[in-house]
C-alpha cells in the first residue's frame, strides 16, 4: 500500500489521444484528479482548447494542457514528441484512444429504427454504409495511429521508471468475428506474430474490400474495417509487450459506452468507460500484467468475445448489464454486436452473495472453487485428458497451449462436446520456452485466483526429425524396447541436430523448470500444493551409457540444478562436435532421453528445496500420441490416469519420486 501511495504521489506525465470528448476527455479528467500532468490532444485545436477549458472550469484541473495531434499525420506526431521531450524530458503514460468507426451512418434512419423496432433491437447494417476510402482511413487512424505514436514515444517512455501504454480497443476486434481462417491464424500465432504479418493481413483485407470479395474471403460484413483495425491493435499490443518488457502495455475494451461513435446507443457513461483505461494506466509497479487484452477490468482471451459466458462481473459499475451473472446464457454474435437487446440480459432479482476480492483485478465467479490447476501442452493427447479428468472432479483447470486457436478449440470441445461445467475450465496461451509467456500466465493466475494448487508440466517435444514409416516399422519389430533401442542403427530414420536438441531441452526440461520457479510463490499459498512432471521411461539412467552423467544424476546428496545444467551443456557440446556416441550418450532419441533424465533429477532437487510441495515425476506408459505417431499401446485417457492420481495425492503422499504409471520406480 505504501508503494502504491508513493507511486501515485510521484509526478507523472500522460498523453491521451482523441481526448476532446467522450472517453478520452474522461480519461484526462480522471488522470488529472490523481495528480498526473495530462497532455490532452485532438485534431481540431479549437475543440481541444475548449475541452481543456471545460476541465479547468468544472473540475479545477490545472494540470491539463493541450497540444494538437493528428495520429494519422507523422509530422503531427513528431511535433508532439518534440514538445514532450522539451517540456518534460520523459513520458510515463500513453493512452491511445483516438479512433473512427470507418463507416457512414445515416443518423435519421438510426433514430427512426430505434423508435419503431420492438425490444430496442438495432441492426447497424441497415443504417450504415461501408466504402474502401473509409476503410483505409479507419485502419490509418485506429491501427497505424497507435502504432506510430507508440514508436515515436518509445524513447521517452524508456526514460520513465513506470512506462504505461494503454491501447483503447474493442471486443469487436476479437478474432471470433474474423471468419477468414488465414487472418485468424496469423493474428493468433503468438510465436510468429510480427508487425509485418499484421500489415500483410490489413493489406489483403483492403485488396479484397476493393475487389468486392469481403464476404467471399471471410472478412467481417459488419463494421469490417473497424473490426480488423481493433484485431490488429490487439495483436500489435502483444508484439510491443515482448519488445519492451520493462513497460506495461495492454489493450482494453472499456465496455459499450455512450459515445458519438455509436450515436450514444451504449449502456455505460463516458465516466464509467474511462475507469478501466485509467486503472491500467495507474497500475502500481508491483503488478506486471503486460501484453494482455482486458474487457473492462477482466483479463480476456484475444479469441473470444468479451461478454464471456459464466463470468460474474463484480459490483464495479452501476450498470446492471455488467453486474449480471451470465451463467448458462448463450448470447449469439448477432445478439451482442449486431443487434443489441439489453433488456433481455438484466439479472433476475436474487439474494446477493458477498464476494471477496483477491486482487486488484475483477475476480471471476469460478474463483470460489476449492482448487486451481494448470496443465501445460494441453490442447490434445495426454494433457487434454488430464484437463478433462481434473475438471470432472470439480477442479478449476487452466488449459494452456502455445497456439491460441488450438487451445480455444480444445476448451470448446471439453465444454460443449464433453458436457463439462464451464465453471471449471478456461484457457490461457502459454509457451513454456518463453519466459515472458510464463510470466504472463503467472500474473494471470495471481490476479484471478491468488494461488495455485496443482501444476502439471506436460508440454514436451521429441527433439528429432523422424521418418514416421520407419519408426512405426521399428516399433512393430520391437526395436524401440529399452534393451535394443541403443544398439540399433537409427541414422536412416531419425535425424538429431544441435538445434533440435536445444529446442528439446528448452521445452522438456527448462520449460518445466521455468514453470515451477514462476509458480512456487503461488503454490506456497496453497494448503495442498502438487506438481506433476510428465516424464518417460526413456529417461531412466540405464538408457544413458555415460558413466559420468549417470554418476551425477544418481548422487542424490550432491545433486543440484547447476550439476544438471552441467550434464545438459556437456551433451550439447558433444553433439555439436560429433562425439555424442563416443562420449557415451544414447543413440536413440538421445536429446529426448537426456531431457527426461534431467527432469527426473530436477524433481528430486525441488522436492528437497520445497518440502511443503508434493512433487513427483511420472511415465504415463506407452501412450498413443502425436510424438510416437499414435503407435502406443495405451489411450490418452489411460495415460492421464496416473498423472491425475499424483495431482490429487493426499497430504501424506510421497514426494521426489519417479513413477511408471502407478508404481514407484528407481531412476536407474
Amino acid at each position: 500500500m505504501a508503494e502504491s501511495a508513493l507511486f501515485l504521489s510521484a509526478k507523472r506525465v500522460a498523453v491521451v489521444t482523441g481526448a476532446n470528448k467522450g472517453i478520452g476527455l474522461e480519461i484526462c479528467r480522471q488522470l488529472a484528479s490523481k495528480g498526473v500532468m495530462v497532455v490532452l490532444t485532438a485534431r481540431d485545436p479549437k475543440k481541444g482548447i475548449e475541452a481543456v477549458q471545460s476541465l479547468q472550469a468544472t473540475a479545477s484541473c490545472d494540470n491539463v494542457i493541450f497540444h494538437q495531434l493528428d495520429v494519422a499525420d507523422p509530422s503531427s506526431i513528431a511535433s508532439l514528441a518534440d514538445f514532450i521531450k522539451t517540456r518534460f524530458g520523459k513520458l510515463d503514460i500513453l493512452v491511445n484512444n483516438a479512433a473512427v468507426l470507418g463507416v457512414k451512418v445515416d443518423s435519421n434512419a438510426l433514430d427512426s429504427l430505434a423508435d419503431h423496432v420492438p425490444g430496442g433491437y438495432i441492426n447497424w447494417n441497415e443504417v450504415s454504409t461501408q466504402a474502401h476510402d473509409l476503410a483505409e482511413e479507419c485502419l490509418k487512424t485506429n491501427y497505424y495511429g497507435p502504432k506510430s505514436t507508440t514508436e515515436a514515444f518509445a524513447p521517452l517512455l524508456k526514460l520513465s521508471d513506470s512506462g504505461r501504454v494503454v491501447n483503447v480497443s474493442s471486443s469487436s476486434g476479437k478474432l471470433k468475428f474474423v471468419a477468414n481462417n488465414w487472418a485468424q491464424t496469423i493474428l493468433s500465432d503468438a510465436d510468429c506474430l510480427t508487425e509485418d504479418r499484421i500489415d500483410e493481413v490489413l493489406n489483403e483485407f483492403l485488396k479484397d474490400f476493393k475487389e468486392g470479395f469481403l464476404n467471399a474471403k471471410g472478412w467481417p460484413s459488419f463494421l469490417s474495417a473497424y473490426t480488423l483495425s481493433k484485431a490488429a491493435l490487439n495483436a500489435y499490443t502483444r508484439i510491443v509487450a515482448k519488445k519492451y518488457p520493462e513497460w506495461m502495455i495492454n489493450c482494453v475494451c472499456p465496455g459499450y459506452v455512450k459515445t458519438d461513435m455509436n450515436y450514444h446507443r451504449g449502456v455505460l457513461s463516458s465516466e464509467e468507460g474511462a475507469e478501466s483505461p485509467v486503472w491500467l494506466a495507474l497500475l502500481p509497479p508491483g503488478e506486471k500484467p503486460s501484453g494482455l487484452f482486458f474487457s473492462q477490468k477482466i483479463v480476456s482471451p484475444f479469441y473470444l468475445h468479451y461478454w464471456l459466458e459464466f463470468w460474474e462481473l463484480l459490483d464495479q459499475t452501476k450498470c446492471p448489464v455488467y453486474r449480471s451473472k451470465l451463467c448458462g446464457m448463450t448470447i449469439t454474435d448477432q445478439d451482442m454486436c449486431r443487434e443489441a437487446n439489453y433488456e433481455n440480459m438484466k439479472p433476475k432479482k436474487k439474494k446477493k452473495k458477498k464476494e471477496k476480492k483477491k486482487s486488484r483485478f475483477l475476480v471471476p465467479a469460478m474463483a470460489e472453487a476449492k482448487r486451481y490447476a494448470i496443465v501445460t501442452g494441453a490442447n490434445k493427447g495426454i494433457g487434454f485428458e488430464v484437463c478433462r479428468h481434473l475438471a470432472s472432479k470439480g477442479i478449476t483447470v487452466v488449459l494452456t497451449a502455445r497456439d491460441e486457436k488450438r487451445g480455444l478449440d480444445a476448451l470448446h470441445k471439453l465444454k460443449f462436446s464433453d458436457g463439462l461445467s464451464a465453471d471449471h475450465l478456461l484457457f490461457h496461451q502459454l509457451d513454456v520456452a518463453d519466459s515472458s509467456s510464463v510470466a504472463s500466465l503467472a500474473q494471470f493466475i495471481k490476479t484471478q485466483f491468488g494461488r495455485l494448487d496443482i501444476l502439471v508440466n506436460n508440454a514436451g517435444i521429441i527433439g528429432a526429425d523422424i521418418d514416421s514409416d520407419a519408426f512405426k516399422a521399428a516399433i512393430a519389430a520391437g526395436a524401440v524396447e529399452e534393451e535394443r533401442a541403443n544398439k540399433a542403427d537409427w541414422s536412416s530414420s531419425i535425424k538429431e541436430t544441435h538445434e533440435l536438441a536445444v529446442q528439446c531441452f528448452q521445452t522438456n526440461y527448462y520449460g518445466a523448470k521455468r514453470m515451477i520457479e514462476a509458480f512456487v510463490p503461488l503454490l506456497q499459498l496453497s494448503q495442498s500444493p502438487r506438481v506433476v512432471n510428465v516424464s518417460s521411461g526413456a529417461g531412466k539412467l540405464k538408457n544413458i551409457p555415460s558413466e559420468w552423467a549417470r554418476g551425477i544424476f544418481t548422487d542424490v546428496d550432491n545433486l543440484t540444478e547447476e550439476r544438471v545444467d552441467e550434464v545438459l551443456n556437456q551433451y550439447l557440446k558433444d553433439l555439436k562436435e560429433g562425439s555424442r556416441e563416443a562420449k557415451g550418450w544414447p543413440s536413440f532419441l538421445s536429446s529426448y532421453t537426456v531431457s527426461k533424465a534431467a527432469m527426473n533429477a530436477y524433481t528430486i532437487v525441488v522436492a528437497k528445496k520445497h518440502p511443503h510441495i508434493k512433487i513427483n515425476t511420472v511415465c504415463p506408459g506407452f501412450v498413443k500420441t502425436d510424438i510416437n505417431f499414435e503407435s502406443g499401446t495405451l489411450t490418452a485417457e489411460e495415460g492421464a490416469d496416473s498423472i491425475v492420481r499424483l495431482a490429487l495425492l493426499p497430504d501424506d503422499g510421497p514426494s521426489g519420486l519417479f513413477f511408471i504409471r502407478s508404481e514407484i520406480s528407481p531412476l536407474g
